[in-house]
């Protein structure tokens, strides 16, 4: 009996281990099971991530289980872009900007049997900036072991220059810092280019950035002068680069300014070095008024570098030229002031205007429409053409300029634009009724005076005798006299020496005037247009330097 209870306690033992082996050998291959699942899930967990790229907008990669593109969108503030997906890159389907922010989203979507663990979709989303490329030289130097370059902050791939050789556009096939200057510059010696280049062949060419070169090895010192000094706008910024240090070729002193007509308003810029080799002139009003000539004196001579490419020889001045002005514009003007016989307006007009808005105007013209204010016989209303300096314009100007005491000069008077601004600000306007003497050689002639469209007066009137015609036409009044004398030659031969009155000279020694005759209405005179004496002297107040004269052909 004792042997067969030892028996069983012996199987029964074994069985236990038997089990115990299971258990553990179950449990080590659960747990590795365990452990391969997490490590499967780790290596394989579904990832989508944006990381940069060289070449594209951005690089869209996913890893792990194998997942689907759903939904993809670019876009530039709330604006849609074109693009396409190669190999996870995203490249722009058209040209983008430099540096702007653009949005970029995909949705993925996952197997169905791990969607429960990891979720259905995932959507994610970033915002790149467009590669930029900055002109790093302002100024470039050309030498036997280092030929004129321009140098980027970036690599890029497309570049535009524009100099004397015309605009090159350069597509490069390594992408770089730097490209070469002399195919465009050509056999110039100094000057100015412009340069634009992108990072990326989908981009748009940003503005371009001046850079000045010099290629002379003269040991006088070469300038190159932007803007152009031979059309200056009112407020331009005048710039001095030199091929050597400012500090090596002036010294401490610096170039000076004076208008070519005494009389005009002094420049009240200010000169400022912006690098060793640069020196710039920043108006602290307007200065350079249209038309109008500077002299640019320079403390040592030296030579200006020419449009053509070339350079002058030494000097130590300059002349600078104001632009040529809009007429368009000085015509709205001048009808806002009412010395035109017209009205303007405009589709949009600057409240509290200043003299530096008003000064960036006067080169261009603002939209709007001139209107007559009156009804006018055609032979006056067809002499006005806008954009034209007419007679009706010539006219207005002297107008303007007599009444504000200036010399009767036209557009070449150096105060006729800063005086018409100023009166503009403050609202100034013509004070008289705008006049027009109208003279008809039809028998009887007679002299109609016009005033706001209206005839006011008429009188009798004679003209020039045959051969001493009085020249048909228009004309403005250029000088007026209350009395002096008259001397010339008779056709006889004989000689006069007459005093006259209430005298308006309109074309060289031709004047509408006062003179006592038998009779009036029929050629007489030796060329003016004269009157009874008391009927000009009711014309004299009423006209002006300034006021048109036509005479009409019979």
């Amino acid at each position: 009996m004792r042997h067969r209870r030892h028996t069983n306690k012996a199987h029964s033992s074994s069985s236990n281990k038997v089990l115990k082996r299971l258990s553990i050998g179950f449990g080590a291959t659960l747990g590795v099971a365990i452990i391969g699942a997490a490590i499967f899930l780790v290596l394989e967990w579904p990832k989508a991530t944006f990381t940069r790229s060289s070449t594209a907008l951005a690089q869209f990669n996913l890893s792990g289980i194998p997942q689907k593109i759903t939904r993809s969108s670019a876009s530039i503030g709330n604006k849609a872009i074109k693009y396409t997906m190669d190999g996870g890159k995203i490249i722009p389907a058209q040209k983008l900007p430099e540096g702007v922010s653009t949005h970029i989203s995909i949705t993925v979507e996952r197997p169905s049997w791990i969607s429960w663990l990891v979720g259905k979709t995932q959507t994610i989303s970033d915002t790149v900036v467009t590669p930029q490329a900055k002109l790093l030289n302002s100024i470039a130097f050309d030498s036997p072991t280092k030929p004129l370059r321009a140098y980027f902050s970036s690599p890029i791939t497309v570049a535009s220059i524009a100099g004397p050789s015309g605009t090159q556009i350069v597509n490069l096939t390594t992408r770089s810092t730097t490209i070469p200057l002399l195919n465009t510059i050509g056999q110039s010696l100094a000057g100015t280019i412009t340069v634009a280049a992108s990072p990326e062949p989908w981009e748009t060419l940003p503005a371009p950035t001046q850079l000045t070169y010099f290629r002379s090895s003269s040991n006088t010192p070469v300038a190159v002068v932007t803007p152009s000094p031979n059309n200056l706008s009112p407020s331009s910024t005048l710039t001095l680069t030199l091929s050597k240090p400012v500090s090596k070729v002036f010294g401490s002193k610096l170039p000076t300014i004076t208008p070519a007509i005494n009389g005009a308003l002094l420049p009240q810029g200010k000169w400022s070095q912006t690098t060793p080799y640069t020196i710039t002139y920043t108006p602290s009003q307007p200065d350079f008024w249209p038309s109008e000539q500077f002299s640019l004196k320079l403390p040592v001579a030296i030579s200006i570098a020419q449009s053509g490419g070339g350079v002058a020889a030494p000097s130590t001045s300059l002349t600078l030229q104001g632009a040529s002005p809009s007429i368009t514009r000085l015509q709205q003007l001048l009808a806002q002031l009412n010395y035109l016989p017209l009205s303007f307006q405009g589709s949009s007009r600057t409240s509290n205007p200043t003299m530096a808005t008003l000064a960036s105007s006067i080169l261009s013209t603002p939209a709007g429409t001139f209107n007559w204010k009156w009804s006018m016989p055609s032979n006056f209303t067809t002499l006005w053409q806008s954009g034209t300096y007419n007679v009706i314009t010539r006219g207005a100007v002297m107008s303007f300029e007599q009444f504000n005491h200036l010399d009767t000069t036209g557009l070449s008077n150096p105060l006729l634009w800063p005086t018409l601004l100023q009166n503009v600000i403050s609202n100034k306007v013509d004070p008289h009724r705008y006049s027009w003497i109208e003279v008809e050689k039809k028998r009887p002639e007679n002299l109609y005076l016009y005033e706001n469209g209206s005839v006011v007066f008429s009188s009798l009137v004679n003209t020039g005798i045959p051969g001493l015609n009085t020249t048909d036409g228009t004309y403005p009044i250029y000088l007026r006299f209350v009395q002096d004398y008259m001397s010339g030659t008779n056709p006889n031969g004989t000689t006069y020496h007459d005093m006259v009155h209430w005298i308006n000279y309109f074309l060289g020694s031709e004047a509408v005037h006062g003179f006592v005759r038998s009779q009036y209405g029929f050629p007489q005179s030796l060329g003016c247009v004269e009157l009874p004496v008391a009927n000009a002297a009711v014309v004299y107040p009423q006209v002006h330097i300034g006021t048109l004269v036509t005479i009409v052909p019979q």
